[in-house]
């Protein structure tokens, strides 16, 4: 397991958190990895919930963008394609509820993890958004959720303009559960734990297997594949890498 996420364990609540300030906790490979392990490693050790929250000033960069200007072949997309999935799947499909705690702000990766957990809790000020067609990439999680979350035109606005809003927006609009000022997240992921902790762990699961795949597709997964490899064995995602990295405009061509 890397450093950049740590595991801990109180009562019957398991934390995991990442763990990578000084880069914003910008997911690497063996983040994206380790996440779903450790939830795992949570229903194994008998907790009722899992809060996923992150160190330091911001939850979540987004992904690392040195590990998108590494992709060379079919194999790296397919080995990036399929370590994000199943973070995403595991967190959906755990039997027991995984809740966000941000503790800062969120952008492109670090969005969607929240956008999976079952509730999310964010500060007031704290700002979110989705800049990976800036790249030259694609939200794909966030993709087939938030226009059933929010409509067609503000998921629009969100993936294709980038538009940032604040956390009081995202809770306004249905993306997350509350927004709060700051110093009062932390108490208000306890109230939520206090209602887990009154219902049925049965219970509970099923729900949340329910209430989960009424937001699911048929043929969902293969379409999201598609697109990651098409986009990311293409030009435009290595260029808007570089361009980031570079501190440059890009010059897109279009995926081939």
């Amino acid at each position: 397991m890397t450093e950049h996420v740590i595991y801990e364990q109180e009562g019957d609540v398991s934390t995991v958190q990442l763990n990578r300030p000084d880069k914003l906790n910008s997911l690497s490979l063996e983040m994206w990895d380790a996440i779903p392990a450790y939830i795992r490693r949570a229903r194994r050790d008998g907790a009722r919930a899992v809060v996923l929250t992150g160190t330091g000033r911001a939850f979540c960069a987004g992904d690392d963008i040195g590990t998108l200007d590494e992709i060379e072949s079919e194999w790296d997309v397919r080995e990036l394609t399929e370590t994000a999935f199943e973070c995403f799947r595991t967190i959906e499909r755990a039997p027991i509820p995984v809740i966000g705690m941000a503790n800062g702000s969120a952008y492109g990766g670090g969005f969607e993890l929240l956008l999976s957990c079952d509730m999310t809790v964010v500060p007031e000020d704290a700002t979110f958004a989705l800049p990976e067609v800036q790249i030259g990439a694609y939200p794909f999680y966030a993709t087939k959720r938030l226009a059933r979350l929010i409509g067609k035109q503000r998921a629009m606005e969100l993936s294709i303009a980038g538009r940032e809003i604040s956390g009081t927006m995202a809770a306004d609009w249905g993306v997350f559960a509350r927004a709060v000022p700051e110093d009062e997240v932390s108490d208000t992921v306890d109230e939520l734990l206090d209602g887990v902790h009154d219902g049925s762990p049965g219970a509970i699961d099923v729900t949340k297997s329910w209430l989960n795949a009424s937001l699911r597709f048929p043929g969902e997964d293969d379409a999201m594949r598609s697109g990651f490899g098409y986009l990311y064995a293409g030009p435009d995602a290595h260029e808007g890498a570089s361009a980031f990295v570079e501190n440059r405009d890009p010059e897109y061509t279009g995926a081939e």
